[in-house]
């Protein structure tokens, strides 16, 4: 029986997360990297978005030769912290379709879904179903791979980006490597594909033609294994990821608000989702966190740990009023909020609520530490 994996990849992930919090930048070619603009800018591009790309730009290039081919572009510094919390988000939803799920970087993920699929109609329905959530939850777009191994699903991710769909049929493998570049493997680069070009194997068909005597002779005893892939074997598993340091949830508002009402229900809708996420992963959590995004884009985290970990939902929100009043009435109008669960442990936790261990003492701790952060300066303030 084959298996059926999906690789999924983020479309240009920092420039796309940059450009949902900023819609102004919708239509403009949006390059993550150091500013090159009166010659202080060093490095190179982080990415960019596909608009950046029809002028030349690339990952990797010195920002240096991408403001000479896009001198008009909009050259933002990476924001990690804003990244990794879209990231956590995604993979989250990944990880709940899949009967075994991999991260492989920050925007990419293999998921095995061989059980799972046969709940859907067809894996690209699944795959669909997937965009979807991942585009209500997030508003940002991926592109995926589908075939019966790791290596022909991540080729497969990148054929129709960005936003698309490429399904390989089991047994269509080699019809569908054969006309491709060798270098469309992964793990074959630029220099070890000059290499491959050199001796004649120019397609991934030629090297999988090829001998294991010619390749070891010509090329090297590391182009064998390139020559299974090529021929479309590959049995690696999707190893599935051991364990996860938080869970994080967050809505950006149609139009900024200050209105007290509509924040708090907002709170609400967040903090529904993540103690419905908590209760299928079967994990209790002791820190409570709150992010707040202005409309100027100034961003503030502040959070608080409890004593015990919890499970219930009630706790969650009633810190999450008590961080927020912090902020009320807000400086400036409300463009997005979110609410982070950390300190995740696995299993039963040693108390399932806090109204069981004593919501007074709960109380009198949180008044001490509340007096105990006004007299640092605050508690925890972070602009991301």
């Amino acid at each position: 029986m084959h298996r059926t994996i999906f690789h999924i990849d983020m479309d240009s992930f920092y420039a796309s997360v940059e450009k949902r919090d900023n819609p102004d930048l919708r239509d403009k070619p949006v390059i993550i990297g150091a500013d090159p603009k009166g010659g202080k800018g060093r490095g190179v591009v982080a990415t960019c978005c596909y608009i950046a790309r029809r002028s030349g730009v690339h990952s990797a290039m010195p920002i240096s030769i991408a403001y000479r081919l896009c001198p008009e572009g909009v050259y933002i510094p990476p924001d990690f912290s804003k990244y990794r919390e879209a990231s956590h988000n995604i993979m989250e939803i990944l990880e709940s379709y899949a009967d075994s799920f991999q991260p492989v970087s920050i925007d990419e993920a293999y998921l095995d879904v061989s059980e799972r699929v046969k709940e859907y109609e067809s894996p690209r329905k699944m795959g669909i179903a997937i965009k979807k959530e991942i585009h209500l939850a997030e508003r940002l777009t991926c592109s995926i791979g589908i075939a019966t191994n790791k290596s022909i699903a991540k080729i497969a991710s990148d054929m129709e980006k960005p936003n698309g769909i490429t399904e390989v049929p089991p047994g269509t493998e080699a019809e569908f490597l054969a006309p491709l570049p060798v270098g469309k493997i992964s793990g074959i680069g630029p220099k070890s594909r000059k290499v491959f070009e050199a001796n004649g194997l120019t397609t991934v068909g030629e090297l999988a033609s090829a001998s294991e005597e010619f390749l070891r002779a010509r090329v090297g005893d590391f182009a064998v294994g390139f020559k299974y892939i090529a021929m479309g074997l590959d049995d690696r598993p999707v190893m599935r990821r051991t364990g996860m340091e938080s869970m994080s949830a967050e809505r950006t508002f149609m139009e900024d608000t200050d209105d007290e009402k509509i924040i708090m229900e907002k709170f609400g809708e967040i903090v529904e989702k993540l103690h419905e996420r908590a209760i299928k992963k079967k994990i209790s959590y002791k820190t409570i966190g709150i992010k707040v995004r202005l409309s100027d884009f100034t961003t503030f985290t502040r959070e608080r740990s409890l004593q015990v970990p919890i499970t219930s939902k009630e706790p969650i929100y009633r810190n999450v009023e008590l961080l927020w009043k912090e902020f009320s009435p807000p400086p400036k109008k409300i463009r997005l909020l979110g609410v982070r669960l950390s300190g995740i442990e696995r299993g039963k936790p040693k108390q399932k609520t806090l109204d069981a261990w004593g919501m007074k003492e709960v109380q009198k701790n949180a008044k001490q530490k509340e007096q105990a952060d006004k007299n640092e300066g605050g508690g925890k303030v972070g602009g991301e």
